[in-house]
Order: C-alpha cells, then structure tokens, then sequence
C-alpha cells in the first residue's frame, strides 16, 4: 500500500510539473527543483541557430484583388518596388453617340483600399503606361531533376511577382500625391488627351475595337502603374478602378456633357510585380533563386520581405544532441522565439502582425506551412514590446512538431523559412529584421522545457 501511494504521489507531481512547464516562459518562474527530489523541470535555449536570407525565384501574385505600386528605401534590404498591371472592358451596356459628340478628357479613378508601407506623410509620384502585349499567366514547373524546384508559392495559370508586360515607352500620365490610404478618398487622374480623342473617334465612326468587347482587349491590352519616387507602397482596389472618358454631345439644342466608364475585368490576370534593389544594403549580392547568404555575411541580420520573395532561413543544426539529453515524451514545451532587431519595429517599417512557418529543403523554396493541425497551418502573432522582450516577440509552439523530430531514430536537422502567411506573402510587402547567430541581439531561439525523472 505506501508503495502504491508513493508512486501515486510522484505520477501527480509529475503531471503537475508538465502542466506547470507548459504554462510558464520563463524557468526562473517553476521553481526549480522544488516539486519533488526525484522530479525536476529543466530548460535550454542553448542549441545552435544559424539564420540566412534567401531570394525566391518566384511568388504568385496575381488575382490578389488590390492594385499595389510604390516604393521604399531602407538599409537592410535596399528598394523594394511595387508595379500592378491590370485590364479594363468596353463593358455590356448600351452605348451609343452622337454625330456632334466631342472630347473633352480621359481619366483614371482610383480610391485607396486601406493598405499601406512605408513612410506616406511623403509624396510619391507615380507612371501610367499602356500595355503593349498581352498579360499572359503560366505555370511553373512540378518538381522534376531538370525543372526549377516546386514552391509552395507557385500556383497554376499565375502571374508572379518577377513577370512583366511590355509598356508603350510615353506614358499617359504622370501625378505625385501624398497619400491617404486610410481616408475614403476617391481621386481621378488625367490620362492623355490623344488617346482619350481616339477613343471617341472610333466610337463614332462605329470601329468594332470601340463596338465589341474582345476587340478592344485585342486593341488596348491594359494598363501599368509604377512609381519613379516616394516611400510607401498603397493599395487601391481593383473593384473600383475605372477609366472615364468625359464629352459632350447636343441634346434638344443643348450642349450636355456625357461620360462612359470603362471598368476593370479579368480580375485574375490583374498581378503586381514586386522586384527589389539590393544595391547599397547589407544583402547586396543576393541572388534570386540562389544559394541563401548566411547572416554573419550581411551584416549580421537576416530580412524577410512580402511580395519580394525574401524569407529568412532557419537551420537548427544540432538537434539530435537534444535527444542524446531529453527523452522526446518528457519535452513539455518547445518554443520558436522569433524577436525582430532593435529599432526595426516601428513606423514607418512595422513588423508583420503575424508570421508563419515552411518546411523546405536543398532547393530553398518553401514547400509546405508547418502545420498546427490538419487543417491550419502554425502562425505566432506579434507581442508587443513590454520591460521584458523590448523590441516586442513572435512565438511559435513548435512542441508536436520538435517531439515527433526528436522519436526519428536519426533526427536530422532542422530546417525552415521564415515569411509571412501565404496570402498576405503574395499580397503584401511588410518586411522583418532578425539578428544573426554573432549579433548580439539574437532574435531567434528554440527554448525547450522539459521534465527530468531519477
């Protein structure tokens, strides 16, 4: 009977322990060898992490359903810069002229969807140009021994983030706003005049490139908005964006004006082009779907950037000696400290409020979300900074997955990227700054607690 009873009380202490390791960050708070002579909670954050940058070669982008152009400077990773491209129809309602019909203007009306990076109490000023081949998507190839790797970020009959469309070389517009991406603001852009006149002279002489719908696709193929100065990047939505042509006609002997808008269509070959200009900044030398440079060679920090196609890569090499220390079933939590670099955090260069995980392997792509469950992929979300952690933290509760490495009679290493969620990867351009392995700001740690039984 105390034989029962002992053990009894050393399977609760036990039990108690897990649960009290579980639910604390910080060793200091468990006390220590205090639960029982036999049962001890212990913590490391010892293991080697070695963190570098790589550039993908390749990010799906289009049908995003947002019109993103603009561009910001920073130390860390150079200038990235956003173009969109996108197609407007003759659309389906009736439209019909007068023989007195004339021009007056062309313009493009955009509004603001919200969404912005960078510094936007400053000017940005942006370029209009028209399309002068068609948007054509494509699909990446599958992994095979002679094609490019397969990438969770590809997808089929996209457009990516390094395509491009062919432009006529004058613009139709140049305009320089500062923006406003939170207001309401719905603002009209003057395109030129020429081609607004043409539009209207087809029109009235019954062209079918102004009569039927794919001819005038055929005819004018899109539009390209890039930026040649600023520092933010701002969304508009494709839903709104329109092109107007403004002209007046007689109507009982009175001259009256008239408008007709040509609104966006084919949302899903709309794409934004998301290149980036090392020069100058710590990862100058990158190459897109290269080798991944390893942090003490830019500097010490490792970058990840939406849209861009940086990630940061993520190599525990040592993981196996965790083994040789811990017996999987007694690891009671496993812990991804993710905490970005000292004054990166902030306006206008916020970190993401929220990151993710991807398994890759030799071909530096990401391959799959680490995943929570069967259904959602693992995600930390940004902790403010408080006394304690004051540049703010992302933690990612890696336990299942560090426990099932770890029941592999050879674990390997452990090898991950860095990014954002899939979505808001191909959507957005927010970037995050991590010290590396000599810096003395570490940023990322796999803490592991577990439990020891004499």
């Amino acid at each position: 009977m105390k034989i029962k009873t002992l053990l009894l009380n050393k399977v609760t202490l036990f039990l108690c322990c897990c649960v009290a390791l579980a639910s604390c960050e910080d060793p200091n708070e468990l006390g220590l060898g205090l639960v029982d002579d036999n049962i001890a909670g212990k913590y490391t954050d010892t293991l080697t992490v070695n963190v570098s940058t790589v550039l993908l070669d390749s990010v799906a982008t289009s049908g995003s359903g947002n019109l993103l152009a603009g561009q910001y400077t920073n130390p860390y990773s150079g200038t990235a810069l956003a173009s969109t491209f996108f197609q407007v129809g003759l659309g389906s309602a009736a439209w019909t002229v007068a023989e007195d019909a004339a021009f007056d203007s062309l313009e493009l009306i955009l509004s603001y969807s919200g969404y912005s990076y960078g510094d936007t109490t400053q000017a940005t000023t942006f370029e209009v140009h028209r399309l002068t081949s068609a948007m054509t998507p494509r699909t990446l190839s599958p992994y095979f021994f002679n094609e490019e790797p397969y990438s969770y970020l590809y997808a089929e009959n996209s457009l990516y983030n390094t395509s491009n469309t062919a432009t006529s070389a004058d613009s139709l517009s140049s305009f320089t706003i500062t923006p406003r991406p939170l207001s309401k603001d719905t603002f009209a852009i003057a395109l030129s005049d020429e081609l607004g006149q043409e539009w209207l002279s087809l029109k009235k002489a019954g062209d079918t490139r102004l009569t039927d719908a794919t001819s005038f696709l055929n005819y004018f193929q899109g539009l390209k908005i890039s930026s040649t100065a600023g520092s933010a990047v701002v969304g508009f939505p494709v839903a709104s964006a329109k092109v107007r042509l403004h002209y007046s006609e007689t109507v009982g002997g009175t001259k009256t004006a008239r408008t007709r808008d040509f609104a966006t269509v084919n949302p899903s070959l709309q794409y934004n082009q998301f290149l980036t200009n090392l020069e100058g900044s710590a990862l100058e030398g990158l190459v897109r779907g290269g080798e991944p440079v390893p942090a003490d060679q830019t500097g010490n920090v490792s970058v990840m950037q939406g849209g861009t196609g940086l990630m940061i890569k993520i190599e525990i090499p040592y993981l196996a000696s965790l083994k040789g220390q811990v017996p999987p079933d007694l690891i009671n939590r496993a812990v991804l400290v993710v905490e970005p670099l000292s004054n990166t955090a902030q306006y206008p260069f916020p970190v993401p409020p929220t990151l993710a995980l991807y398994n890759t392997n030799s071909s530096n792509a990401p391959l799959a979300p680490v995943m929570f469950d069967s259904q959602n992929a693992l995600t930390a979300d940004y902790a403010e900074p408080n006394q304690q952690n004051p540049s703010g933290r992302y933690d990612f509760n890696l336990t299942p997955y560090i426990v099932e490495l770890l029941r592999d009679e050879n674990p390997g290493n452990l090898t991950l990227l860095l990014g954002t969620p899939s979505t808001t990867y191909r959507q957005q351009v927010g970037r995050l700054v991590v010290g590396g392995s000599e810096n003395q700001q570490q940023s990322i740690k796999l803490k592991v607690y577990y439990t020891t039984i004499k």
